[in-house]
């Protein structure tokens, strides 16, 4: 499936996820509770998220949490990565990488996420953990570039993802593989994980190609991150 076809699917994306929800934060109610657990107090102890100038929720501290039409999310782990990777004459820099918990899911958004990277709906309904990798990449050349992006996610548990077939959010610069001349690209990925239990990510970053003669310039570059 192609990531223009994918783009169709993924209205009910386009919103908050990219932050990690909505503009709606999960709050507390005048109501007894029963004793939180340890997830629970977890996110009471975290600070409350920010929100950016369209009014979606921030997730940036773990514990922090917030709500939307279509799911509940929690950020679980993040890693600040804030570092360049050479994939000359591209230079990529990872900017952070977050693992978002969705719950509450909604029915008409599980079956969205599930086509865009050919999952099951039953299961994704049922709540589902996400990788959310932030990155930009900048041509320091004239040439006109050829470049692919993440090509493979492999964690600590022994699971490996394909980058090009189950990123199942689509930005801007999915849609164009060419860098004509000094132009910089900024990417939001987003890969389901089977289990959130992770603690590092290895990024496989694609070679670089002459646009016009497709003749390699870099290979794969591969990079390791742990969560804080």
């Amino acid at each position: 499936m192609s990531k223009f076809a994918k783009l169709l699917a993924t209205g009910l994306l386009a919103g908050g996820i990219l932050a990690g929800c909505s503009s709606e934060e999960t709050g507390t109610t005048d109501e007894p509770k029963e004793e939180p657990k340890a997830a629970e107090q977890k996110a009471k102890n975290a600070s409350e998220p920010k929100k950016d100038e369209a009014g979606n929720t921030i997730l940036e501290e773990p514990g922090q949490a917030a709500e939307s039409d279509h799911f509940n999310a929690e950020l679980l782990k993040i890693a600040k990565v804030n570092e360049t990777v050479d994939v000359a004459p591209l230079k990529i820099t990872v900017n952070d990488i977050k693992l978002i918990k969705l719950t509450d899911v909604d029915p008409t958004f599980a079956e969205e996420v599930a086509w865009s990277m050919d999952g099951d709906a039953a299961v994704l309904e049922k709540g589902f953990s996400y990788l959310q990798i932030t990155y930009s990449a900048e041509n320091t050349e004239e040439q006109n570039i050829e470049w692919y992006d993440l090509m493979n996610i492999i964690t600590d548990k022994g699971e490996q993802i394909d980058g090009q077939l189950k990123d199942f959010y689509v930005d801007d610069a999915d849609m164009d593989s060419e860098f004509i001349g000094k132009v910089k690209k900024d990417f939001t990925d987003t890969f389901v994980v089977k289990d959130e239990d992770i603690n590092k990510v290895k990024l496989v970053f694609g070679n670089t190609m002459n646009a016009d003669t497709y003749d390699d310039i870099t290979g794969e570059q591969t990079v390791e991150y742990t969560f804080e």
